[in-house]
């Protein structure tokens, strides 16, 4: 009997070979598909999962609200480690990460700016797993300016040799760090990624300053363990009144009591954020920190799911549409003492060999266009990825699964067929134009539609965000880094590249639009006990010319930058949060320096980051060099410009690499996730329209075998080819009208939900859903016309020869 249930499948297989094969490329398109999203759902969702102790790690983080402004912070203050772990028994250990922006290494005669190398606490190995080849993890990272690094990290410094006890000079001063452990890389599911890690109390003097005291929050992190046996929630109820006494003695340096801070509607509140959801979690994101997106899993976790279910309805389709005819088959079957469950069991074997052969060729698949999976979404994805548990585990399932969803209703179809009937060919095409069958085409091309919408809405968004005004111009110019390293050259470096003709304008500052960190703190007018919290930059006069920023009111600096100190620039979100229209006789009080400042200008708002998130207030403080020099440079003279710039770099500083980007692409790249969801968005469009033609090319196909005797009675009557195309057609398209209407509805909400994650979005215009259905009408006709001209163009005799 199983020899049997192995046998058949392949005769059927064999018997009907142009729809069994059109039923394994659907399947075949459908498993991709749903193991490459199911492998990348997996994967994101097990960031930081390798560590033994992550379910009790959490990374403290804070809110915090000052006047009208409010910000999310996802690093701590320096004590915040030290103090919670002396004074909160339920603490198993703490430990602090510190991470600073392009570090200048050098060995010998290389040197190099290094973006992958942090700080930590000697008991960083307590808390996580990183593994330590060689050293000791109790003492590699105790003494000050040591360092541990990972093989790939000290060869690329110092080459093929024993690493251990050799040194690495860190910083623009140059201090040598000597290397005492060997560091196994970093898993790609880390949400921290680093090559090297350098003793915490090694932080140099001039950063160290910066992370002292409470409520100065910079690049640090704080971890804290639980021990096994703490409650988590009495716990966090304690941990949130622990900074509360810490900042009752910061503000009574201030002048001001807690009581009368948080009358004003003032706090900061700190929060533990579990380990294992720190990288899909939007709300405390920065760009020191590996971070994903999790409403990119859910839509592509949709996808994925629509995918196979298109895929199943596909099946369905062409397995009910031919059933009839296996009628006299079946009728046979049943005569000869064969049982409905039998019946039942081989169409569900059938189905299952498919689904296996499916199966394969998806995998062959996969491998075939990993690489143009990776170039195409930017999603890489290693062997290793494809290879865990869960992954095998759907693997292992999707044939069962395929043969329940699609072969179940066809399998009950043709067993419910009754001999007596099928002998006498009542049933021989009974239910060929069966109303489930015309649902679940509209239903494929609903699912088309809805995909195709949503590709066009996401690159229309994509488009605006990249060329909607940002509040400067960010064409053309250059912007190079590390720029604090020139010392006191800075002035000569600018203006000796300010010569050449190529170099329009050029302007020091802090930071520059798409590349800004978030430097913030409290400001308050000076008659007011209440603050605001205000984004800090500093800029040389020639800042607005640069970037091509337009004054409001007043003037920005002058190029005597020493005559301006103790003067302010601010932006119009910043005059409205403290209620000003001018920046007559204005005042500010800086709460980090203590001191007041006089504002002098205020200028239009401008994007320092991407058009997702609102303009932020900003202050803008005078400086005569920062750490990036950005360059107006004469359109189609960009590379000229580098090369004097490299020269001019050399020749200035030669202990230091130059190195540079281009505004206009880093401002762009901001939005990689978007064009990311775009391309995969449409490359499953594209395959979900492939699935759908291939039903509807099964379904066509046995529409005109069905009525092959009337297509040629009417034809020797005098019917044209065309007038046979519109009635082979004329039924698919009515359903593909109605799966349009139902789309819209479907796509809208879909396209506007998505939108809200924007706080500058486009238009939902009404073309999206027009170009989308008329996309999935277009892919119908082709399809079935195909098919059709092959009917209508076929002699009659071959149709009527044997009547």
């Amino acid at each position: 009997m199983i020899k049997q249930y192995i046998k058949q499948p392949i005769r059927s297989i064999k018997k009907d070979i142009y729809q069994s094969s059109l039923n394994i490329i659907g399947l075949t398109l459908g498993f991709a598909a749903i193991i490459y999203i199911a492998t990348y759902i997996f994967h994101e969702s097990s960031f930081d999962t390798f560590h033994s102790k992550a379910d009790r790690i959490y990374r403290v983080v804070a809110h915090m609200k000052m006047g009208d402004t409010e910000t999310d912070i996802s690093t701590s203050e320096n004590p915040m480690c030290i103090v919670a772990k002396n004074e909160l028994p339920e603490i198993e250990d703490a430990s602090r990460l510190y991470y600073e922006n392009d570090q200048i290494l050098r060995a010998g005669e290389k040197k190099f700016i290094e973006k992958r190398l942090w700080y930590a606490d000697k008991n960083v190995f307590n808390v996580f797993d990183f593994e330590l080849l060689e050293g000791d993890e109790n003492t590699a990272l105790s003494q000050p300016n040591s360092i541990i690094v990972t093989k790939g990290f000290g060869e690329k410094y110092l080459g093929k040799v024993a690493l251990i006890g050799k040194t690495i000079d860190v910083g623009s001063s140059g201090k040598p760090y000597t290397i005492t452990g060997i560091l196994k890389d970093i898993p790609e599911n880390s949400h921290v990624q680093f090559d090297a890690l350098a003793s915490y109390n090694s932080v140099p003097l001039f950063n160290r300053t910066g992370l002292d005291g409470w409520g100065n929050f910079t690049t640090l992190y704080t971890f804290i363990l639980l021990k096994p046996s703490a409650d988590f929630h009495a716990f966090d109820a304690k941990f949130k009144e622990l900074p509360r006494k810490y900042y009752t003695k910061a503000l009574q340096k201030a002048g001001m009591t807690l009581e009368d801070f948080e009358k004003q509607g003032s706090f900061i509140k700190h929060y533990l954020q579990p380990l294992t959801q720190i990288h899909l979690d939007k709300t405390y994101v920065d760009d020191s920190c590996n971070h994903g997106n999790k409403q990119m899993l859910y839509i592509l976790g949709a996808i994925g799911i629509l995918i196979i279910i298109v895929a199943c309805f596909n099946f369905i389709n062409m397995a009910t549409a031919r059933a009839s005819l296996r009628a006299k088959d079946i009728g046979m079957k049943k005569v000869l003492g064969s049982s409905k469950a039998s019946i039942i069991l081989q169409v569900l074997s059938e189905t299952f060999a498919q689904a296996l052969l499916a199966l394969f060729f998806a995998v062959i698949l996969l491998l075939i266009v990993s690489p143009f999976l990776i170039s195409l979404s930017g999603l890489s994805l290693s062997f290793t990825d494809f290879v865990n548990l869960p992954v095998i585990s759907i693997i292992l399932l999707l044939p069962f699964i395929i043969s329940l969803l699609a072969g179940l209703f066809p399998a009950f179809v043709i067993s419910k067929f009754k001999p007596v009937e099928v002998m006498k060919q009542k049933t021989l095409y009974a239910g060929s134009n069966s109303m489930v069958r015309n649902v679940l085409v509209s239903m494929q091309f609903v699912v088309f539609i809805v995909l195709v919408a949503g590709t066009i809405a996401i690159g229309k968004q994509l488009f605006f965000m990249r060329n909607s005004n940002p509040g400067f111009n960010k064409e053309n110019v250059l912007v190079i880094e590390n720029c604090n390293e020139l010392g006191n050259s800075s002035y000569m470096f600018k203006d000796e590249l300010k010569k050449h003709p190529e170099v329009t304008d050029a302007c020091y500052t802090s930071d520059v639009p798409s590349e800004y960190e978030g430097n913030a703190n409290e400001f308050k007018k000076t008659e007011d006990k209440s603050g605001i919290i205000l984004n800090r930059l500093r800029a040389d006069g020639d800042f607005l010319n640069t970037l091509k920023i337009k004054m409001e009111d007043g003037r920005f600096f002058s190029n005597k930058i020493n005559e301006e100190k103790d003067n302010a620039i601010i932006n119009r979100k910043a005059a409205d949060l403290l209620g000003w229209t001018d920046c007559v006789n204005k005042t500010i009080y800086d709460g980090n320096g203590g001191h007041n400042l006089n504002v002098v200008g205020i200028v239009e708002d401008f994007h320092l980051g991407s058009l997702k998130l609102e303009k932020l207030p900003l202050i803008i403080r005078g400086a005569e060099s920062a750490r990036f020099l950005a360059i107006r440079v004469q359109a189609g003279k960009a590379n000229k410009v580098v090369e004097l710039a490299r020269n001019q770099w050399e020749t200035t500083i030669s202990n230091t690499p130059f190195n540079y980007f281009f505004l206009d692409n880093a401002f762009n790249a901001q939005y990689k996730s978007e064009a990311r969801l775009s391309k995969l968005v449409g490359l499953f469009s594209i395959i979900s329209a492939l699935i759908a033609s291939l039903g509807l090319l099964g379904l066509v196909s046995f529409a005109s075998l069905r009525r092959k005797k009337e297509i040629g009675v009417r034809k020797v009557n005098g019917a044209t080819i065309l007038e046979i195309l519109t009635m082979l057609n004329k039924d698919f398209i009515i359903w593909v009208a109605v799966a349009f209407v139902a789309a819209i509805p479907i796509a809208y909400y879909t396209i506007s939900k998505w939108l809200e994650n924007f706080a500058y979005k486009t238009e939902i215009s009404w073309w999206i859903f027009a170009l989308a259905g008329f996309g999935a009408l277009a892919i119908a006709l082709l399809t079935v016309s195909w098919q059709s001209w092959k009917s209508a163009t076929r002699n009659p005799v071959e149709a009527l020869m044997y009547e």
